[in-house]
């Protein structure tokens, strides 16, 4: 086989919302669909594009992928091409995240580097080097940048939610009680709970993608970026931070609410002793 003369592709995904609707997306954003997937937008750069006419003017390839869970995934596109496709995809967010370094107001996310006309598939820290870059290959390195740079974005929330479930057990150590409301720490445990199963829902990430299950080499390229990438332990990971933050909080919540018993213990006690010292005046 020839060695591959085309050159590496920079791979960059930013998380630009908490969702991104899919179908709408699919119906009115003016790309070329390589491929879809439940959830999933696979687009290629076309000759004569309105997305990037100036690259397609030098015949350089470039390709996008689109994530229902607010990221987008950029292959072979400039900083200034990936903003003014972020702004096209702005009508299809929910939840825009904004941040000041990245394009677009998007949170930072990953970036790769995927090299070709290697002898042999390998690895390394922010590389991979492929015999062949194909579509299929590269579609499966950018689902994997992409699903790192939205558990960097749920790991953020979770650091978050973690200072603040600390910040009520200083007070429980400090006070000997909780300062907040029984029905904020439970407005909190709600928001753990959201946050929990929009990971569950959209970063199902165990079983890899369908087009590796008959094809050996990309099978190779899946195992390969998962183990690169540790995104199975980071989700496992996630979730039992998830959970023991819930746990914690509901017991602070049981706290809250044995207080609001005792409290209102004392007060029918109160009311009874008033009650009883009118009879005796009546007497």
């Amino acid at each position: 086989m020839a060695p591959d003369s085309r050159p590496s592709l920079i791979v960059r995904a930013y998380q630009i919302a908490e969702e991104i609707d899919t179908k709408r997306c699919r119906a009115e954003f003016p790309g070329d669909l390589a491929s879809t997937a439940p959830g999933e937008l696979f687009y290629r750069r076309k000759l004569a594009s309105p997305l990037s006419p100036e690259a397609d003017a030098k015949g350089e390839e470039g390709y996008l992928y689109v994530m229902d869970y607010g990221v987008v995934i950029f292959a072979g596109y400039g900083e200034a091409e990936a903003n003014a496709i972020i702004e096209r995809l702005r009508p299809f967010c929910q939840g825009l995240i904004a941040s000041p370094a990245a394009p677009a107001g998007s949170q930072p996310g990953e970036e790769f580097r995927v090299h070709s006309g290697a002898q042999d598939l390998t690895l390394d820290y922010n590389d991979i080097h492929l015999p062949t870059l194909t579509p299929e290959a590269l579609r499966i390195v950018m689902l994997y940048v992409g699903q790192s740079a939205a558990l960097d974005h749920y790991e953020v929330i979770l650091n978050s939610m973690m200072d603040e479930t600390a910040r009520f057990s200083r007070e429980l150590e400090r006070y000997g009680r909780i300062k907040s409301s029984q029905k904020n720490v439970q407005r909190f445990i709600g928001r753990i709970l959201a946050v929990r199963n929009r990971i569950i829902d959209n970063l199902y990430i165990m079983d890899a993608p369908d087009i590796t299950w008959e094809n050996e080499f990309l099978d190779k390229v899946d195992r390969g970026m998962k183990k690169t990438f540790d995104v199975a332990e980071r989700f496992r990971s996630l979730d039992y931070q998830l959970r023991e933050t819930r746990e914690s909080l509901e017991l602070f919540a049981e706290l809250l609410q044995f207080r609001k018993s005792n409290m209102l213990e004392w007060i029918i006690i109160f009311l009874i002793l008033v009650e009883v010292v009118q009879i005796f005046k009546w007497w």
